[in-house]
């Protein structure tokens, strides 16, 4: 397969967007622990109705704090901010390498990247567990330029 380096259009991922794959990502791990707590609750509650109580409290006091630690520990990491800034993106065998709206780049080598999403709209770059870039599928100058870096993703990026 030739190489070849992919640049993209102008694009920014919108901080909600980000932190709304950022709780799917977090719900999809960890979907066991609200389910295993709301069961128990029901059960209680069936005892005694003021574990209802207890219900309202984890839902308006704990469940608000996890939004706070994801936002702030995850969301807000440097690595973040790659997809939330207006940038160009390169990609190329080195890596993805970000050119922002000042000049300033940003590199993210290929062994960095520990998995691949790709969905409907957009690319998804895991960086580790909770930290990952997003690329969106609009930001390709032609439909030819995606499909070609799909492929590659396919054969070569995550063979390595």
């Amino acid at each position: 397969m030739e190489h070849r380096t992919i640049t993209t259009q102008p694009c920014r991922v919108s901080p909600m967007h980000y932190f709304g794959r950022l709780l799917r990502t977090w719900l999809y791990r960890n979907w066991a622990w609200p389910v295993l707590i709301v069961a128990l609750l029901v059960v209680l509650s069936v005892h005694n109705p003021l574990f209802i109580y207890v219900g309202l409290m984890l839902i308006f006091l704990v469940f608000p704090l996890i939004l706070y630690y994801l936002w702030f520990t995850y969301a807000l990491h440097p690595d973040c901010r790659a997809s939330i800034l207006s940038k160009r993106v390169e990609l190329n065998d080195r890596g993805i390498v970000c050119t922002f709206d000042d000049e300033r780049t940003e590199t993210i080598a290929w062994d960095r990247v520990t998995d691949i999403l790709c969905t409907r709209r957009e690319i998804v770059f895991y960086l580790s567990r909770y930290v990952f870039f997003i690329l969106p599928y609009n930001a390709f100058e032609s439909p030819d330029d995606l499909d070609y870096f799909i492929k590659k993703i396919n054969t070569s990026i995550l063979r390595k």
